[in-house]
């Protein structure tokens, strides 16, 4: 008799339908790692996110994640990705960067511009600016 596995089985019509939801433990495994690649910790990481640290701890048990919080995530991951490849995927040297104050900054650290969507874009400016060697 011949077995099959059931993860490369096909999906049915209807499973197809059904919406996209990160495994379970995966919101936990992925505020985590954004926690982690930031240098930051939990705690920290709240109010970069724009959250209390309790609602954070609550959405690390969900296993879906939306609206502002979201896209906060997905802007936090794109600038994380920037700086990792400015910095050669270095993230010892990435994690000492955000929290180095910066004159571009107004003498405040990455880590701390990142609190508003204004200060998501200057510190990728400040990125690009790395990347292309323009420095003031």
């Amino acid at each position: 008799m011949k077995t099959t596995n059931s993860s490369l089985a096909q999906p049915t019509a209807s499973a197809a339908r059904r919406p996209v939801r990160i495994r379970p433990g995966g919101l936990d495994l992925q505020l985590n790692q954004l926690a982690s690649q930031l240098g930051v910790t939990l705690k920290e990481l709240a109010p970069i996110l724009q959250i209390s640290e309790s609602t954070l701890h609550r959405l690390r048990r969900q296993t879906t994640l939306a609206g502002p919080t979201s896209e906060r995530v997905d802007l936090l991951k794109g600038i994380i990705q920037h700086g990792l490849r400015v910095y050669g995927g270095n993230e010892d040297a990435l994690r000492d960067w955000f929290r180095y104050p910066l004159g571009e900054l107004d003498g405040r650290t990455p880590l701390q511009t990142l609190t508003t969507i204004a200060g998501l874009s200057q510190v990728d400016d400040v990125l690009g600016r790395i990347e292309h060697g323009i420095f003031f």
